[in-house]
């Protein structure tokens, strides 16, 4: 195999293929980075004479065994047609192999992906239980939902990213109807086919890694390869804040938690070592902010709150404003209790320090108080606060509408 890195060192003329060559091994740094870095107990690779199957995937990931697996349906899925298949033999879907259903082989031994292909497996299984473990009928029959597709990797390795879905049982979902919100469990894990034998590869990456991270803690400058892989080692969060920001217009709220989690991750490590500067202070709470905003329009109430929660710590109102519609949209026991401190804490401002946004916050504030009490079936108080608010005009047409609501929820009980 041509050696790539000592290429990459050479002075050679700008052709084509070194350019090819150059990109190549970008995407293999990229990938393998993020493989190296899983858990090692994920970190499955195949070759040609190693397969990845699902059995081991179920097995490393779920502890699943062969016989409580009862079928498989696979669906392919590319740009010109659909196709499923069901299989019931127990031994064909142990060793599925996972890089197969995505790789396309040749008679030559060229490799490549099958161009615009996405795999979806659904894996039916039922978990065995010994005398002494939770025996619960909720916990016994389930699904698993993998989504398989290639990620680029370069000449000799090819990677295939693995994201995997297991929904609400389906009795625990039944029983806590009442729950806002069911959350399935979710996973992804990066795989790898090495078409020749990888360890000069790998060697030539942790070779790139390990002298990255000696120049970045020396303060030298980074020339390739090893600044093809600054982006991971020192990810750029103002890259991500402005494509969240971007999607977030238009509505995109699952791609902009994405980007916006980048951000949330990587600063959370410098706030946990205290190497967080005060203008990333405001790059951490935003995407906070953004990502809780995002999970709340999904009703995603739960997660909402978690990063919301964060926010309180810098005071600002718009924080507050947001954390409380969450709260009483989950209808959380929290929400009133958030609600009256806040007023408490209002009433003992000076009259100097009402401002226009915290006149706005105390009028939200009662708003919110009085939905809640309908909430809580109090339908008398949230009279008496929406009455009080009739001589506000900038409640009024907002309490017009909640006291008739409130005549339509009384008139419904007795009817």
């Amino acid at each position: 195999m041509k050696n790539i890195l000592n290429s990459l060192f050479k002075k050679q003329d700008n052709t084509n293929d070194d350019y090819v060559d150059q990109l190549d091994f970008s995407q293999y740094l990229s990938n393998e980075f993020k493989f190296q870095h899983q858990n090692p107990q994920y970190q499955l690779r195949a070759n040609p004479n190693d397969k990845v199957t699902l059995g081991i995937l179920l097995n490393r990931i779920f502890d699943i065994s062969q016989n409580e697996v009862s079928d498989l349906y696979i669906v392919a899925d590319n740009l010109s047609e659909k196709k499923g298949r069901l299989i019931i033999d127990q031994d064909i879907i142990w060793n599925f192999d996972l890089c197969d259903a995505i790789l396309l082989k040749d008679e030559s031994g060229e490799i490549q992906y099958k161009y615009g292909e996405n795999v979806v497996l659904s894996v039916s299984y039922r978990k065995r239980m010994d005398d002494d473990e939770d025996q619960s009928f909720g916990r016994t029959n389930n699904n698993i939902l993998i989504h398989l597709r290639g990620c680029g990797g370069g000449k000799d390795t090819w990677f295939i990213r693995a994201s995997i879905m297991i929904p609400a049982f389906t009795l625990e979902d039944d029983k806590t109807y009442i729950r806002t919100q069911n959350q399935p469990q979710t996973f992804t894990v990066l795989l790898a086919y090495d078409n020749t034998n990888s360890a000069q590869r790998i060697a030539e990456y942790h070779t790139v890694y390990n002298n990255a991270i000696k120049k970045i803690r020396a303060g030298e400058p980074l020339g390739e390869p090893e600044s093809w892989v600054q982006h991971l080692l020192m990810p750029d969060g103002g890259h991500d804040l402005y494509w969240g920001n971007k999607v977030l217009r238009e509505k995109r709220y699952w791609d902009a938690i994405v980007y916006f989690e980048n951000v949330y991750y990587t600063l959370k490590e410098l706030w946990l070592k205290s190497k967080l500067p005060d203008d990333a202070q405001v790059a951490f709470y935003d995407s906070c902010y953004s990502i809780g905003w995002c999970y709340a329009e999904l009703k995603l109430y739960e997660r909402a709150l978690f990063y919301l929660e964060i926010c309180l710590s810098r005071g600002n109102v718009a924080d507050k404003v947001e954390y409380i519609n969450c709260l009483v949209q989950s209808k959380d026991i929290r929400a009133m209790w958030f609600i009256l401190r806040e007023l408490q804490r209002l009433s003992q401002l000076k009259e100097n320090e009402f401002t226009g946004e915290i006149i706005s916050y105390y009028h939200f504030l009662h708003r919110r108080r009085g939905y809640v009490l309908i909430d809580m079936g109090k339908l008398d108080e949230a009279e008496t606060e929406f009455t009080k608010m009739l001589e506000d005009e900038v409640n009024k047409e907002f309490a017009q509408r909640e006291l008739e609501y409130i005549k339509q929820l009384r008139a419904s009980t007795q009817s």
